[in-house]
């Protein structure tokens, strides 16, 4: 019987013989593997059970990167059930166009005045309980569901819209767009097409894209925005500053508006370096002309400092959850 520690040591020896590339007609061939290990008899008593253990740590493996080794735990085997049941009611919340739709204000720090809302994608599991988007929009992005919950999440934000303009409110909406979704070589089309179906005015639409969704594809990302802008929709870099895109890339981008990030936000009052980033963001947006909002905002301290600053735009708790 091996220990564990003689396992570990063989599954080393075995990435080791992998790291080499292998030669096939002079060509050379360059293979990863990743290997899930489960032992007997701790794990399991069957060889049915003991298969399943260790092709469940195999695939923890493959999600962390590949190329590695996986122990089996009964906590690993309830993360795959809780991320398979959390996969069927995704499936089954998006078939049954269950997903609802939740608002943040975004408003002028200085008069309180409305000037436009955040769509944002909420589920709710069989108990009625919320799932929390931290959860499902990365599964949904694994799982290759964004494009179709973006699209819902799209078409529901701007049907509320609509309603709210006929009340007589002129209240902007933006929508997140997804890395995935970004790569689709249609969602311009998609977009379009819906905004013709529901006579949806261009100014009232405001896509947020994150920085590493835009640096994904250079040329294209350029080529999808002027398509974007053409059609007089506002496009908003969200997160910024958590990214890794250059200045000359921003000029070239042509956006429109700049969201600083809440996790610089949030801790600027006691970080130094935070606030430093914020400034230089500030900074940036007006140097570029850029409109600017500040997210995550929770105490009173932090919207007088992002005022002072010369951020004009702002949303989060300390005004309206969403």
């Amino acid at each position: 019987l091996w220990s564990i520690e003689e396992v570990g040591l063989f599954t080393s020896q075995v990435h080791s013989q992998f790291q080499q590339p292998f030669v096939l007609e002079d060509k050379k061939y360059q293979m990863a593997v990743s290997i899930g290990v489960s032992i007997y008899p701790d794990d399991a008593q069957t060889i049915e059970m003991f298969m399943r253990h260790a092709d469940v740590a195999m695939f923890k493996a493959k999600s962390e990167g590949r190329n590695r080794t996986s122990f089996f735990s009964d906590e690993l085997e309830q993360q795959i059930i809780h991320r398979h049941q959390l996969e069927l009611l995704l499936r089954e919340t998006l078939t049954n166009q269950q997903l609802q739709v939740y608002y943040q204000p975004k408003l002028c720090l200085e008069t309180g005045k409305l000037l436009g809302a955040e769509a944002l994608a909420r589920m709710q599991n069989h108990q009625g309980q919320w799932v929390s988007p931290i959860e499902f929009i990365p599964l949904a992005e694994e799982t290759g569901l964004i494009g179709e919950l973006g699209q819902q999440v799209l078409r529901q934000a701007c049907k509320e819209c609509l309603s709210w303009q006929q009340l007589g409110n002129q209240v902007p909406v933006s929508v997140n767009i997804a890395a995935a979704q970004f790569a689709d070589p249609l969602l311009v089309k998609q977009i379009s097409s819906l905004m013709t179906e529901l006579q949806m005015p261009a100014r009232l639409l405001e896509l947020e894209v994150t920085e590493s969704a835009l640096m994904l594809d250079v040329s294209k990302t350029q080529s999808m925005l002027s398509q974007l802008k053409a059609a007089g929709i506002c496009i908003s870099i969200d997160d910024f500053g958590t990214g890794y895109s250059s200045l000359s890339y921003l000029k070239k981008f042509q956006v429109d508006v700049l969201k600083i990030d809440k996790s610089f936000v949030q801790e600027m009052l006691t970080d130094r370096g935070d606030m430093e980033i914020v400034k230089a963001v500030i900074s940036l947006a007006k140097s570029m002309n850029l409109q600017l909002i500040a997210e995550g905002i929770e105490l009173e301290a932090q919207k007088d400092k992002l005022l002072e600053l010369g951020c004009q735009m702002g949303q989060g708790y300390f005004f309206s959850k969403p």
